[in-house]
């Protein structure tokens, strides 16, 4: 039986995972099930029998030694004494404007929270603003407020935690320069119902008895998904570096990045990361707008964006919320012929976007892609050749956000100390096609429609 087995809690907006990860970080086995809302809330019920038949199934596969959550972010728990108060909220749940108005009113600048202006919930702090509209009395009798994968440690070792990679997620909530919560969180009383903070890689205590898992089996506070990502990279590769954490949604992360000068119009925003320290970041919802563009499954070719590219086929944002164009409708101007160059249209506009969402972050020097898109020789290739003085690496590894939630499982004891780790990437070559020309013209395009109102 394989020893020192952590499992991770991969719930992310899409789909969900758990993990079987063993001692030299190799995933060994993998649950996955599609995550389920009715709109206006997660259907934690269902994930949660999910979860607990999966860690049943790899604790008499494995010797289960520790469970690390890592979610989506934009969702928190209000608890009550035995448990949720109120379900917890679908980012995509659209906000009522007269409250979404007055909410901006008092919402935190951006030079405070570096939380950019987000539509729908996607704001946590508007999320919970509606709800204190709502739903009177309902903060008033909350024991506690926590994060996504604060609840799913909770759920398995009954201890209440806050941690700050969820806190600092374009949340309103946290004022990162300050490390602490924002004045909207103070304003509201929010600051009062958050646990005290631990570490990502803090035990919180041992799976409950009555859950039928391993008696030693250690429960960890856990992390935002794409900050469990993005430690892989903290810890492998010490040069300043950015990363694209690709999915349903592209995050950009950028240790060289200028968190003062990030654009609060922009869908920038400073992640924090693990350590609690502010990281420049921007982001768009690609996995959802590769889908909208590309309508294939399969893999496109090389002559397929040649073609789309000599026939001067064009994406233009947005096909989702967020992003660095955001509040634009998307459209494709051109014809592409057939599915193929549908599909290759899509891994372009994704390359572009992605250009796009790492310039405002600042100087880029070398570049990581991590997520299902570093499979993607398309989307890799087009980046690496409209980013000629940038070294482009993806990751060999196909569950980044899994393997960078075990490594905290394996964090040395010395507080702040990053463990180690030995990134596995693939440097990628430019492709033979000159794409300036063709990304100037998408960006005049976009501008000629920003100036006509449209």
């Amino acid at each position: 039986m394989t020893s020192g087995v952590t499992a991770v809690l991969d719930i992310g907006k899409t789909n969900s995972k758990i993990l079987a990860v063993d001692r030299d970080l190799n995933v060994v086995a993998t649950h996955g099930i599609a995550s389920i809302s009715d709109g206006r809330h997660l259907d934690t019920m269902r994930c949660w029998t999910f979860i607990l038949a999966s860690l049943k199934q790899i604790a008499r596969r494995f010797d289960l030694s520790a469970i690390v959550p890592t979610t989506h972010g934009a969702a928190f728990a209000i608890m009550g004494e035995s448990g949720l108060a109120h379900g917890i909220v679908d980012y995509e749940q659209r906000v009522p404007d007269t409250i979404s108005a007055e909410y901006d009113i008092l919402r935190p600048d951006f030079t405070e929270s570096f939380s950019p202006n987000l539509p729908l919930g996607l704001n946590a702090g508007r999320q919970l603003f509606a709800l204190d509209r709502s739903t009177p009395r309902l903060f008033d009798e909350a024991r506690a407020l926590i994060a996504y994968p604060q609840y799913w440690a909770w759920k398995l070792s009954g201890e209440l935690v806050s941690e700050v990679s969820s806190l600092g997620c374009h949340t309103d909530l946290w004022a990162p320069l300050k490390a602490g919560p924002s004045s909207l969180s103070s304003a509201m009383g929010w600051d009062r119902l958050l646990p005290p903070i631990a570490p990502a890689w803090a035990v919180l205590g041992k799976a409950a008895p009555a859950l039928g898992l391993p008696a030693a089996c250690r429960v960890l506070a856990g992390a935002h998904d794409s900050n469990a990502a993005f430690l892989r990279y903290l810890a492998g590769s010490r040069d300043p570096f950015a990363l694209v954490s690709t999915g349903t949604w592209f995050v950009c992360f950028n240790t060289q990045g200028n968190v003062p000068g990030l654009s609060a119009e922009r869908d920038t925003l400073a992640n924090i990361d693990v350590l609690g320290r502010p990281v420049a970041s921007a982001r768009f919802m690609g996995g959802r707008e590769y889908a909208a563009i590309a309508e294939f499954s399969g893999q496109a070719s090389l002559e397929d964006l040649r073609a789309v590219v000599a026939a001067q086929v064009f994406a233009l944002p947005s096909f989702a919320a967020g992003g660095p164009f955001g509040g634009r409708s998307g459209a494709i101007r051109g014809t592409p012929s057939g599915p193929a160059q549908n599909a290759a249209l899509a891994a372009l506009y994704c390359a572009l976007m992605t250009c796009e969402s790492l310039a405002l972050t600042g100087r880029v020097s070398k570049l990581y892609v991590d997520g299902p898109f570093a499979t993607n020789p398309l989307y890799l290739g087009a980046l690496a050749t409209l980013l000629p003085d940038v070294r482009v690496l993806a990751s060999r590894d196909q569950h980044g956000t899994g393997v960078g939630a075990a490594l905290l499982a394996h964090w040395p004891s010395q507080a702040g100390q990053l463990p180690d780790y030995a990134l596995a990437a693939q440097e990628i070559a430019a492709l033979d096609l000159d794409l300036e020309g063709y990304r100037n013209t998408w960006q005049e395009m976009i501008a000629e429609a920003q100036d006509s109102g449209r």
